[in-house]
This record gives structure tokens, sequence and C-alpha cells, in this order.
């Protein structure tokens, strides 16, 4: 699907839209770029209005909106603003309101300038929404983690079709209490309620798609139709490499005690062949012992080569699959 950079259908009447450069100037006539959005002139039919509430100071440039105001996900009944608390302060910062409504027509009414649109966390363009008092998981429809979504607190929410956090040298993102804090006593800092900040870590979800319930997939003969858990605890690259090489050690420990009795039993099986008094025994040895070395003591030493190879790929730091991340680090 095309990418819209500039919607004609907005155009009460098309015959009078401006022309563009080249078509003025094949006409002869001298580029005029006023009012017609090149090069960043002013860009015409702006035609949607935001529903403003009394308490709000709205600073608006065409189609971009900075909101001063109260918390308030929708209309003027919406969030604790709308229920007149008076910590629920916030700033909205907005662009493209109602964009992907209609499938990306916008709201009904824009085209003889009557639209009129409260805010909408799912159909404007983008946003960066900061409030002092909000239920923003709810408010962005949003799928929480292990300990719940966040309620009447305070939150920082950007959402736009792509969102980049760029860090030249390093991004962090850090839960819990800051350190060594000045004025909070022996209880360290608080949340922005005052009261006490989930201890000892609080979660750092990564959740792609929006989803952390389970999910059936088959499981094989045994396991037809299995339910597995989404959202699942990060392992640790260095405790995992680490556990891996100690279930290396038990395989190899018992690598080499099956090599032991291979060893054992091809010696015993040797001797016992020897007999003047049961001829078939000597048959019976050579065809065993032969076995054993071919099956047995080969795929031992094939088992040790290919368990030191795997510890080398997925453990050693030069191995072509090391487990841990070089750049991703978490707790």
């Amino acid at each position: 699907m095309a990418t819209k950079i500039y919607d004609n259908k907005k155009k009460t009447n098309p015959e009078k839209a401006p022309q563009t450069v080249q078509q003025q100037i094949d006409s002869g006539k001298t580029p005029q770029y006023a009012e017609n959005g090149l090069f960043h002139t002013a860009i015409p039919l702006q035609t949607i209005s935001f529903k403003k509430s009394p308490n709000e100071d709205v600073i608006q440039n065409e189609g971009s909106f900075i909101v001063l105001g109260t918390d308030r996900p929708d209309g003027a009944a919406s969030g604790y603003g709308g229920m007149g608390s008076n910590r629920a302060n916030s700033i909205d910062l907005v662009v493209g309101r109602m964009s992907n409504a209609r499938s990306g027509e916008g709201p009904p009414g824009q085209e003889d300038g009557t639209a009129q649109v409260d805010n909408s966390m799912f159909a404007d363009a983008a946003r960066v929404h900061i409030s002092q008092l909000t239920n923003v998981d709810k408010n962005f429809g949003l799928a929480a983690g292990d300990t719940g979504p966040s309620m009447a607190r305070s939150a920082v929410a950007v959402k736009a079709d792509a969102v980049r956090v760029i860090g030249r040298e390093g991004v962090n993102i850090v839960t819990g209490e800051a350190n060594s804090v000045e004025g909070y006593g022996m209880t360290g800092e608080t949340n922005s309620l005052g009261g006490k900040i989930i201890k000892p870590s609080p979660q750092i979800n990564l959740i792609a798609g929006n989803h952390t319930g389970d999910y059936i997939t088959f499981g094989g003969i045994l396991h037809p139709l299995e339910s597995i858990q989404n959202l699942q605890p990060a392992v640790r690259g260095e405790l995992t490499r680490d556990a891996f090489l100690e279930y290396s050690e038990v395989t190899e420990d018992l690598i080499a005690c099956m090599s032991t009795m291979a060893m054992t039993q091809i010696i015993f099986n040797s001797i016992l062949g020897i007999s003047a008094m049961e001829p078939w025994r000597a048959g019976a040895s050579t065809w065993t012992v032969a076995n054993q070395l071919t099956w047995v003591l080969t795929s031992l030493y094939q088992m040790r080569v290919t368990l030191n190879m795997t510890n080398f790929n997925y453990c050693n730091s030069a191995g072509y699959k090391y487990i841990c991340s070089r750049n991703v680090f978490l707790t």
C-alpha cells in the first residue's frame, strides 16, 4: 500500500488546488510557494479541531498540538482529570489527530471544517503523553506483566508507528529507586504518591505483540496439545553458560564410565572366548568384541567430540553461537 504524504481527498475543490512547482514552471509562471506546504510554507486545509476542556491550555500549529491539562485519555469526562483530581496534571504532545480513522480518511466533517475530536490513544498518529496520575496500561490497551497493570500512578507513554530510543554511548532501562538519594530516610525513594516502591526490583517486561497469555502448540505424540506461557523470565548468559558446562561435565563422566565398562567387557570377552572344550566361544567372542569397538566405543568417542564442539560453540566467547550477548545485559 502506497504511503500517503499528501491527501488530495481533503480538497473541497480539486480544480483550485495549488499547482506543483513543475506545473507552474511548465505554464510559464513564476513558482509560488505560499500556502501550499512546499518548503515548509503553511499546509492548506488543516480542518480538524480539538475539543478543548476548560482547564486545558492548548498550543497548536497546524496539525501539531501541545495540551497542558489533566489526565484525559478520551473525552472531557475521562481519566482522573474528569474525576476532578488535583494531582493528575498532564502534558500531551500529539500530531495527526484521528489520522487512521475510517481506514486513514480521517474523521467525518473535515471536508467542510466541522470535524471536532477528542483524544484518541488509538487513532492519533503519534503521541508523547506525560501524566502525574493515570492508568497508562488501560488507556493505551496494553497487556501487563506478572505485576499487573499500572493503576493510579504517574506515567510517560510514547506511541507512534515506529519508536526509537537512541543512545550514542549506551541505553539503560532501569527500574527501582535511586541509589543514595537524600531526604527519604531509611525507606529510600518513594513513588509519585509517596508510597513504597516495589522491592527488590520492579520487573522489566519486553512484550512483543501485546500478548502475555498462554498459547497452544503441538507438543508431539505424548503431548499433542501443550499450553505455553508467552511472557517468561529472561535468562542471564553467563549463568546459562555455567549450567551448560556443568551438564557437560556430568555427560563427560557418563561417557568415561561407559568407555571403561566397554573396555573391561572387551578384555573379559577376549579371555572368555579361549576354550578348547567350547569352540563356539571364540566366534561369539570375536563378534561381541567387534560390535563393542564399532558401535559402543566409536559412538562414545563421537559423542565426546560433539560435546566438546558444542561447549565451544555455545559457551566460549569465540564460538559462533555464543549464548551470551556482547551488547545487551540484564539483571
